[in-house]
């Protein structure tokens, strides 16, 4: 009996290809909560008690600032 070849492994497609403007924006802005300023929304996540687990972002969309549980260098 023959082996079978394994195909190739190709290269992950870029993530242009992918992306759904409509919904990065609904995800990115659409259910959280918007704050006007940088220290605004840090206030709001002391005040909350959760100032070490979350950190801030300037939305591209909306150009508010938003809260996030990822760390800062996984934001863009």
């Amino acid at each position: 009996m023959a082996k079978r070849k394994r195909p190739k492994e190709r290269p992950p497609l870029p993530r242009a290809l992918f992306f759904d403007e409509a919904a990065d924006r609904a995800r990115s802005c659409g259910s959280k909560d918007a704050y006007p300023s940088e220290q605004h929304a840090r206030a709001t996540a002391a005040m909350n008690g959760m100032a070490d687990a979350l950190n801030v972002y300037r939305c591209r969309y909306c150009e508010f600032w938003h809260l996030t549980r990822r760390r800062e260098e996984y934001i863009d």
